[in-house]
């Protein structure tokens, strides 16, 4: 074990309590931040729940018996006209990874829509949403290569795929990624590479509780900082605790204890590239208030409208309570755009992108409504 690695195990499992790496955290995150916590007001489109992969935690993908289907373009737009009169300003399009490549139902439905592939279908329909709404699309559509990329682009400033962990040991029989496709860990890095040299902005992160052993967490915790220091498209770590979920084959699993994730978030923190913006999902923390003083500075995408179609059992916070708890820690709870001020610059968007974050963020980046 490397020396980073030394201090990253102690950090997690050894003597330092754990109020006191918090408190070093938050203020770091005080220097770098500010005295604010972001979200990202938005409507979840769940453009397709078909997927070539079916994970052992997943009840957002459907077979097509089990009625797995594509939202047809009115109700895309029906989604995002609702998303953009409650001020809302990103579209998260939610998808499977080219179900077309697994289920030929797939491929008739994409047919039938007039298109070949369910990235030309997104690259579409974040146009649609683009060009025709005030909102900013926003996609997690799982491997990417350069060349999609460059398409996402044309009409998106940001992306999204999670690493949810470097373990080899997750692919095996009964564990989280058995019989998956595209979760391979080195595939991940090469999108994440790929939207590094096409710049674009991504976020990304890791789903903690998929794993069993400390040496696996740490490992993690060590891989994912390193990785904000090496690729410069990062522009956001979601350090996303497993839930349990009934009707999956993970029901039973255990889920990780609120002292180990504050010391887990306190960590990333204190040794990721200072400009990596940190979120923990809102409505997946048993109790939220722990970490509003953690290290964070994000608490992810919140919607006034629609469900959280990956966790529809977890409830959105009430933004108005939610304000009030952030601030009880004297800071503030403030809106965003999908794209990170640290990535609002010409060299990371595209013209028509820039201008229209340009036209509603003030000098720090943020939405001036």
């Amino acid at each position: 074990m490397n020396d980073f690695k030394q201090i990253i195990t102690s950090m997690l499992f050894g003597e330092v309590s754990t109020q006191e790496l918090l408190d070093k955290a938050f203020e770091i995150k005080l220097k770098e931040f500010g005295d604010v916590i972001s979200y990202s007001p938005k409507v979840f489109i769940p453009l397709t729940t078909l997927c070539r992969d079916k994970c052992s935690y997943c009840t957002f993908v459907k077979s097509p018996k089990e009625g797995g289907v594509y939202l047809n373009h009115d109700d895309v737009m029906a989604i995002s006209k609702v998303g953009e009169e409650s001020g809302c300003f990103e579209a998260l399009f939610t998808l499977g990874d080219k179900p077309e490549l697994k289920w030929k139902e797939a491929a008739n439905q994409l047919n039938e829509l007039g298109f070949n592939s369910t990235h030309d279908y997104l690259v579409s329909s974040m146009k649609s949403v683009l060009e025709n709404t005030t909102l900013f699309p926003h996609a997690n559509p799982g491997l990417m290569t350069k060349f999609e990329i460059q398409e996402l682009k044309e009409y998106s400033p940001s992306g999204g795929l999670m690493i949810e962990s470097f373990s080899k040991k997750i692919y095996d029989k009964g564990k989280a990624h058995y019989k998956t496709t595209t979760k391979f860990v080195d595939l991940r890095l090469e999108t994440l590479n790929n939207a590094e040299e096409e710049k674009y902005p991504v976020t990304t992160g890791l789903l903690l509780g998929i794993t069993e052993s400390k040496e696996e967490l740490v490992d993690d915790i060590y891989k994912i900082i390193e990785l904000t220091k090496t690729n410069t498209a990062i522009q956001e770590i979601i350090l996303q605790n497993f839930r349990a979920k009934v009707n999956t084959q993970m029901k039973n699993s255990p889920e990780i204890t609120n002292d180990l994730f504050l010391r887990v978030v306190a960590t990333v923190r204190i040794h990721s590239a200072k400009h990596v913006s940190i979120q923990v999902p809102p409505n997946l923390s048993t109790d939220l208030n722990k970490f509003l003083k953690s290290g964070i500075n994000d608490l992810g995408g919140i919607s006034p409208v629609t469900l959280d179609w990956v966790n529809p059992d977890h409830l959105w916070p009430n933004l108005n309570k939610l304000s009030e708890d952030v601030e009880a820690t004297e800071q503030k709870l403030i809106k965003r755009l999908p794209v990170y001020p640290s990535h609002i610059k010409k060299d990371w968007l595209n013209d028509k992108i820039f201008e229209k974050a340009n036209n509603i963020i003030d000098t720090n980046g943020y939405p001036k409504i």
